[in-house]
């Protein structure tokens, strides 16, 4: 079964396709790159090549790119992955179109253009930037991180700085910004883990320039109601994504502070 999400911003549009790994023609073994297909029967992605992300046993692979073929199969090659992946259930996050699909005269051309694919997916930078204050690591905060990896190539974040948390929620921290940002580091989700800084946080938006700005659900610090404003002030073409809540009635700082004390 196949299930498809649309995540928008503005007219930016990332899709997710969810289903379940089947057999098809096994022509990537022939060129030397496996592939994972799915039947997709609606008519709404163009027929492209494109770079993706997808998720494998509750693990994001980057620099893969998909086409949708006129068969009604989409098909993303994966490379430098070895897995018999079939029968189980990938979710695909689709992230920029790479070309249009056109015919090969034989198998080493279609290799050849391969290649060269996969050489422009890899120089393709998306990073993802995502902020907050990461006291007491819970499963939300791995929730909100692990969702954000999936819409880009990179992902950082920033980790607030002790005196801006104090300044803006008006809380004291259970761990010091060294602690928390080593925490961070220890989860292994984030690519890069920074250190926050008494400056305004919107520094961040000029220094990593991301691709995408990956919000939780309720993330609403004074400067987030500005973040929009930055974005067009320098000019950059950012989306802006709010990830969907996780258990909040359970893994909720505020409501695990409570537990704590």
């Amino acid at each position: 079964m196949i299930c498809c999400e649309n995540i928008f911003y503005e007219k930016i549009m990332f899709k997710k396709i969810t289903g379940e790994v089947i057999h098809w023609k096994k022509l990537g073994r022939l060129l030397g790159f496996r592939t994972a297909n799915m039947s997709y029967t609606k008519d709404d992605i163009d027929d492209c090549v494109y770079l993706v992300n997808i998720v494998i046993n509750g693990e994001v692979f980057r620099w893969m790119w998909t086409y949708m073929l006129s068969k009604k199969i989409f098909e993303t090659h994966i490379f430098n992955f070895s897995q018999d992946i079939y029968g189980e259930t990938v979710e695909v996050i689709i992230l920029q179109k790479i070309r249009d699909n056109r015919k090969f005269e034989n198998l080493e051309d279609l290799k050849i253009q391969i290649h060269k694919d996969k050489i422009v997916c890899e120089n393709i930078k998306m990073p993802v930037l995502t902020f907050w204050s990461f006291d007491l690591i819970h499963e939300w905060h791995k929730h909100y991180l692990f969702e954000a990896k999936k819409y880009g190539t990179y992902l950082s974040t920033v980790v607030a700085s002790d005196e801006n948390i104090k300044k803006i929620k008006g809380i004291t921290t259970h761990y010091l910004l060294e602690e928390r940002v080593k925490m961070l580091k220890n989860l292994g989700i984030s690519d890069d883990v920074l250190s926050g800084s008494n400056i305004n946080p919107m520094q961040w938006i000029a220094s990593i320039k991301p691709s995408v700005v990956c919000l939780w659900y309720d993330q609403r610090w004074p400067f987030v109601d500005k973040l929009e404003d930055e974005i067009k002030n320098q000019s950059l073409d950012t989306k802006i994504i709010r990830i969907n809540s996780h258990q909040p009635e359970i893994f909720k700082s505020s409501l695990l502070k409570k537990k704590a004390s």
